[in-house]
């Protein structure tokens, strides 16, 4: 195998990602506070409509937003 094929430098875009000062723990918790509001929104407006599919997507959006908070602690 050639080595500029072997050698692509994966290493030097991870580490970088960790020296650039934001914590995974910070970007997952980033994630997890838009995916609760928009879940909360669709589970207001299936109840709202009597939609038993929007209720049931916010729900299990609600549930992984705050699995999400949780694996982040």
């Amino acid at each position: 195998m050639p080595k500029f094929i072997a050698n692509l430098h994966i290493d030097d875009f991870f580490s970088a990602a960790s020296k650039s000062g934001l914590s995974s723990n910070l970007v997952v918790s980033s994630i997890a506070f838009p995916l609760s509001i928009v879940s909360g929104l669709l589970l207001l407006d299936g109840v709202l409509n009597a939609s038993v599919t929007s209720a049931a997507i916010g729900a299990l959006g609600l549930v992984a937003a705050q699995a999400i908070k949780a694996r982040a602690q």
